[in-house]
């Protein structure tokens, strides 16, 4: 009998295929359970990065002042949100600094920092090193703070979140949002000092901002050692920068700092992003001048490095300095700075070996070396002459905003160097010449081997490849050998020269500052004395003067300023002064132009003048105007306990104040200096503050009403003047004429000044 139909498969058929399917299926639970699948990686929301910048950045976050505390509740509540457990720290910081004028400064402050763990997923992460990624929320008095603290902010909350929800890091990941970064990182302090997770970071992560826009950069990296840095390009490979850039960045002001972060003793990074820069006060600091790609890179970069380093096996403890930068055609190299020594005494060596090999060819006469190596220094005073009486036309360079006025500028400049390099082999020789460039050149690396040792790599490897062109060079016989040589040696400068001499001018330049890329430009002028050793000198000429015919061919294009930004809401620099001592109130504006509303506060003034009476001769000009006296700020409270009589001038010896300072206002500032005398010492709440002659003053913040017990050792036949300052935010706008123009929320100081004196 036939069945109508398809026929059907074969029984062993259909074993296989069981027994293939019942293969997948346990492989797939076996991956799935061993995690070789990989699960999708979290990402960053940016909706929700927008919003968090919509409300951190809406007011100044100044240290103990509302919008601070309002931000700092911002945090918690996100995190909350989130399932975690935050915790705040309130920790009281003291620090002392030393004035460029001469003196020292106090700074005392009490800290609230937002700090949660995320746990890891090791069976043995509490031995596991922990992951530090921090960051501040405070701002300044006079900026919103949008990309210099809310955008850090933002992107921690969303790493927060991201990492939360996967948990796929080894290690215990430790979130720090500091408090008081704006006024010398009390908070990142307060954290190194007082709280128990300090003593388990293995690496800290610390982000902040420059502008407003830019790449992201490795400003600093502190006891961080190669397997750190060497993961760095894996991590983030946003991340860009080098040593020697960060060392300039050093140099300038409110440049951020790994501060006290650098004390836990674990390697500590710094990334920030340095495009589009702030002004002095950061007032343009704000959402809508952010770069619309910087939230994303950031995000991006900060939860990359926080899933690499939450899965790498992290040590505490330090490393020496290293150096960092990007090969062109190579990529990233990192190595320690030991390395920089080691090619230095290489080149020393081999620059030993050269002089004496010369010198022996010469017959032990050394009068060529002594004009070669003294020739080079008189060029190199020459070229620091020129660039002197240029120094009006550099700095023009630093106000054009494009970069082919500079590059014409740095190629007629090396064209020039090497002519007078050339000159100077017709009188004493091509080897004199170069060991002397060479000799001279050592000098500068083991200057920049003292000062930055990180940054000596931009010398240490051209010094050593040419010195050792010099040291193989009379090995080879055909003039293509030595040609390669050289070529390959001279490689070497401008791969690491030419990128330093770009960055460097980027970096400076709109700061004004040319003189790191002008040293830079000379050095890479003085490699070019590795052609003296050929008998090349049309070619180069040749080249030199295409080079120049080039420069001088190009139509000069005009000047291109940068253009003068203002910002959309300026801050309120009105400041309402009640003082003691007139038992009056004042108004004060610094010396800007007035417009239609500050004349009314100003009627009487034609212009700012110095106000002798209330403030001394040597107070700024600005306005002012006598203004109703609010009785409901309070003066300050201190009450003078210990006030002995000074002795006759002449006697010796010293005399011991005492008084009590406290702030009914709760003023979240108050400033304190001493006057007629220099304190010997200090103390606060019988804690020494000072043990030494100096001329003295104190920031505190966050005080509150809190009792202050302060005493002054000072000569026994001087005087002694207390001056204090309680500074609030904000103005009586009830004393004020109506119609007042819009202004940055939360700006505008009141004072309530007293002095105390000690006769």
């Amino acid at each position: 009998m036939l069945t109508a139909g398809l026929p059907a498969a074969p029984t062993r058929a259909l074993g296989l295929a069981a027994f293939a399917a019942v293969c997948i299926a346990l492989a797939l639970a076996w991956l799935a359970r061993t995690g070789a699948i990989p699960e999708a990686p979290p990402v960053i929301d940016a909706a929700r990065m927008e919003r968090h910048l919509a409300n951190l950045a809406a007011a100044p976050r100044p240290i103990a002042t509302r919008a601070n505390a309002a931000a700092r509740d911002y945090i918690l509540n996100q995190l909350r949100g989130m399932g975690l457990d935050p915790g705040v720290q309130r920790a009281t910081v003291s620090k002392a600094t030393i004035r460029f004028g001469g003196g020292t400064h106090y700074t005392m402050g009490v800290v609230h920092n937002v700090v949660v763990r995320l746990p890891g997923s090791a069976l043995e992460r509490a031995r596991r090193p922990a992951l530090l990624l921090a960051t501040h929320y405070d701002s300044g008095k006079t900026t919103l703070g949008a990309a210099r603290a809310a955008l850090p902010v933002a992107a921690l909350l969303e790493s927060a979140r991201a990492l939360h929800a996967k948990r796929a890091h080894a290690n215990d990941i430790v979130l720090l949002f500091a408090d008081g970064e704006d006024v010398g990182a009390l908070g990142a302090q307060g954290f190194a000092e007082h709280h128990p997770w300090a003593r388990d970071v293995g690496l800290a992560l610390r982000f902040d901002s420059m502008g407003s826009g830019g790449p992201l950069l490795l400003l600093d990296a502190s006891n961080a050692g190669g397997a750190v840095l060497g993961a760095l390009p894996a991590a983030a490979p946003q991340v860009e920068g080098s040593a020697l850039l960060a060392g300039l960045y050093r140099l300038l002001p409110d440049t951020p700092r790994i501060g006290p972060l650098g004390r836990l003793g674990a390697p500590s990074l710094l990334i920030a992003n340095t495009g589009k820069r702030f002004d002095g006060e950061r007032v343009l600091d704000t959402i809508e001048r952010l770069d619309p790609a910087l939230p994303a890179q950031l995000g991006a970069a900060m939860l990359g490095m926080a899933r690499h380093y939450g899965d790498a096996d992290l040590e505490r403890g330090g490393h020496g300095p290293r150096a960092w930068f990007t090969v062109p055609g190579l990529g990233p190299v990192q190595h320690s700075a030991i390395l920089c020594w080691t090619l230095a005494a290489l080149s020393a060596l081999m620059l030993v070996h050269g002089y004496r090999q010369v010198l022996a060819q010469a017959r032990d006469t050394v009068a060529p070396l002594v004009q070669g190596f003294f020739g080079v220094a008189l060029v190199l005073l020459a070229t620091r002459m020129w660039l002197w009486e240029r120094r009006g036309e550099l700095a023009a360079l630093t106000r054009d905003t494009g970069i082919d006025a500079a590059l014409t500028v740095v190629i007629v400049g090396v064209c020039l160097f090497t002519a007078a390099l050339y000159l100077l082999r017709r009188f004493v020789g091509a080897a004199p010449v170069f060991l002397g460039t060479m000799a001279w050149l050592l000098a500068g690396l083991l200057l920049a081997l003292a000062l930055a040792p990180g940054a000596a790599y931009v010398l240490a490897w051209p010094l050593a490849a040419a010195l050792g062109a010099w040291t193989a060079l009379p090995r080879l016989r055909s003039i293509a050998a030595k040609l390669l040589l050289l070529a390959a040696a001279l490689l070497t400068s401008v791969l690491l020269l030419v990128p330093a001499l770009e960055e460097t001018w980027r970096a400076m330049a709109p700061h004004g500052l040319y003189l790191p890329s002008l040293a830079i430009a000379v050095l890479l002028a003085a490699f070019t004395s590795l052609f003296l050793l050929l008998t090349v000198g049309r070619v180069v000429a040749a080249a030199m003067l295409l080079a120049c015919a080039g420069c001088l061919m190009l139509p000069t294009p005009a000047a291109r300023p940068a253009p003068v930004e203002t910002p959309t809401l300026a801050p309120d620099r009105l400041v309402y002064f009640k003082d003691m001592n007139s038992w009056r109130a004042y108004w004060l504006l610094p010396p800007d132009p007035l417009d239609d509303w500050s004349k009314r506060l100003f009627p009487d003034l034609a212009k700012p003048s110095i106000h002798v009476d209330v403030f001394g001769w040597h107070s700024p000009r600005q306005w002012f105007a006598v203004a109703p006296r609010e009785d409901a700020i309070a003066y300050p409270e201190g009450y003078l306990l210990r006030k002995p009589r000074p002795k006759p001038v002449g006697t010796s010896g010293r005399r011991q104040v005492e008084f009590t300072l406290r702030s009914k206002n709760r003023a979240p500032h108050i400033e304190l200096w001493a006057g007629g005398t220099e304190p010997l010492a200090s103390t606060v709440n019988g804690r020494a503050i000072s043990s030494k002659e100096t001329i003295w003053s104190m920031s505190l913040y966050g005080m509150e009403d809190t009792l202050l017990r302060y005493t002054f050792d000072i000569k026994a036949d001087e005087v002694l003047a207390v001056v204090v300052e309680e500074r609030m935010p904000g103005l009586p706008v009830h004393l004020l004429p109506p119609g007042a123009p819009g202004k940055m929320p939360g700006t505008g100081m009141t004072v309530s000044s007293d002095v105390l004196r000690f006769y």
